[in-house]
């Protein structure tokens, strides 16, 4: 029995001597690491930069030339912005009234007058809408 509880004993608490750690960090291995790390943030750096040189000398080689209408004689006029809305939309309600309501020349030279709008219903309903010749036919 005594034999037993020893045995029991020795494998529940092992000896001291190996609880601590054989090794501490291995070096090399990171050393490594840090090398390979750094070779390779360095080549995808100058690889980057071969590129986006060699692009810009394509980009400003195959450069076209500017428009002429870009050039700053020719500057485009600022916007004119409505600065009375109300007043814009009377004077156009104005303008379509007198349109509407007004003897006006449309073309002096060909003869063609525009008349109010009432004189020309008035006129309509005494002459009649114009009809087709298969309109008046079929009648």
């Amino acid at each position: 029995m005594e034999s037993h509880t020893a045995k029991h004993n020795s494998s529940e608490h092992p000896p001291t001597g190996l609880l601590h750690e054989i090794s501490t960090v291995q070096v090399k291995p990171v050393l490594l690491f840090a090398v390979i790390l750094a070779v390779t943030a360095i080549a995808t750096f100058a690889t980057v930069k071969i590129l986006l040189d060699y692009m810009n000398f394509n980009f400003t080689r195959t450069d076209a030339p500017l428009s002429p209408l870009a050039s700053p004689e020719q500057i485009p006029p600022t916007p004119h912005l409505q600065v009375s809305s109300g007043q814009d939309l009377k004077e156009l309600h104005a303008r379509e009234q007198g349109v509407l309501t007004q003897y006006r020349w449309v073309n002096k030279d060909t003869g063609v007058v525009g008349i109010p709008i009432d004189r020309a219903i008035e006129l309509l309903s005494q002459r009649g809408l114009p009809a087709r010749e298969e309109a008046k036919s079929a009648q």
